[in-house]
């Protein structure tokens, strides 16, 4: 296995590492919405690499092996010596919801000697929840998924992503890796301090709370978090909420979208079921930054000083709340790892997909660091 990654900004391209790839299996392309639509880096990667499926998302901003940047494209072809890939893509527009959607995106694979699925979604007109529930419905857990939310930056405005030409709105891409010599290693973190009793979810409706301990959910959010209520549309990325639903021994995040302030309910981004135990989150820099940590190690425990590459998708929310050290994310991730042949690529993303720890069983995930390592092992 063998990686490249090369970095555009300000319509120059530079090599930033170089491990000799010829014919890349796939190329990945992370970078800002408006340089997808302006399109030129993609002329650029067609002419160097013809024939090669040119995987493009939207995000809000780039991870790469030296940095974090932003308004840039991340270019990274992986070769496989002995693995294969297979990709699917849809568009919502096709189907009546997200569950329909990501079930037809499955269907569109071979699940023989299946390893791994990468799946990246559209960030604004789906459904996260449904999304991995219809790609977990077909797939039966037969090989873990991992990805995320396409993102526009702080705009919040339209994602964009595709395979090759076909780049636009509303669509939803899978790439299946296969062969025995595929190894593939996953982590998930958030670092989240969960504060006050545990409660129940008492009423709620898809991603809408209206109830926690049959009282009403915005209330109560107002009295734990006093003045930094007094604007919790601007504070929500800081105070996300805990849900751990029935039957499930690891509980997820969720972040606030939106305040009804007439209907007195809040919108999260995932499906909030009710029964479910939640509490609420504040954050730590500290912690945040260990997480990140934590999930290399699991995510590049096996390596052996392969070559490797590392998807690293971490949420907006945790860029925002990170601040002026957000840029922290990705030396605090390189100190999990001691394998010096492992090339990082990634996104900040408008939500993340990762399996439950010790699941192969898919989920969304708010404000964590997913990382996704793989390696072939010859």
């Amino acid at each position: 296995m063998k990686v490249s990654q090369y970095l555009f900004k300000g319509g120059q391209w530079t090599s930033l590492e170089d491990q000799g790839v010829q014919t890349p299996n796939f190329i990945l392309c992370f970078g800002d919405r408006l340089l997808i639509e302006e399109g030129s880096y993609f002329q650029y990667l067609r002419a160097q690499f013809p024939g090669t499926p040119i995987i493009s998302c939207s995000s809000a901003g780039e991870i790469s092996n030296t940095e974090i940047t932003e308004e840039t494209i991340v270019a990274t072809a992986v070769e496989f010596d002995h693995s294969q890939i297979q990709y699917n893509s849809v568009n919502l527009s096709d189907y009546a919801n997200s569950y329909e959607a990501g079930k037809s995106l499955m269907e569109g694979l071979s699940t023989e000697q299946l390893k791994f699925v990468l799946l990246l979604s559209d960030g604004q007109q789906i459904n996260g929840s449904d999304l991995v529930n219809g790609v977990n419905e077909v797939l039966q857990h037969q090989a873990p998924v991992a990805g995320g939310l396409a993102a526009d930056s702080n705009r919040f405005e339209k994602t964009l992503l595709g395979v090759n030409e076909d780049i636009k709105e509303g669509n939803l891409i899978a790439l299946g890796l296969y062969g025995a010599h595929l190894e593939v290693g996953f982590g998930s973190e958030g670092g989240w301090l969960q504060f006050g009793p545990e409660r129940t979810l008492t009423k709620s409706a898809a991603n809408v709370i209206s109830e926690i301990d049959g009282k009403n959910a915005l209330d109560l959010y107002r009295l734990y978090l006093g003045d930094e209520a007094d604007d919790l549309k601007v504070n929500s990325f800081f105070y996300p909420l805990s849900i751990q639903e029935k039957g499930i021994e690891y509980p997820i995040v969720r972040t606030i979208l939106s305040i009804d302030e007439e209907n007195k309910t809040m919108s999260f981004a995932g499906n909030t079921p009710q029964g479910s135990k939640v509490r609420l989150m504040k954050f730590n820099t500290d912690n945040l930054l260990d997480a990140s940590t934590e999930a290399m190690i699991k995510s590049s425990s096996n390596l052996q000083n392969k070559n490797a590459l590392s998807i690293m998708i971490s949420c907006i929310g945790r860029k925002i709340v990170l601040d002026n050290r957000f840029e922290d994310e990705l030396d605090a991730a390189k100190e999990g790892c001691d394998n010096p042949n492992v090339i990082f690529s990634g996104f900040y993303s408008y939500g993340e997909i990762a399996p439950y720890p010790g699941f192969v069983k898919c989920e969304l995930h708010n404000q964590t660091m997913t990382i996704t390592t793989i390696t072939e092992n010859i």
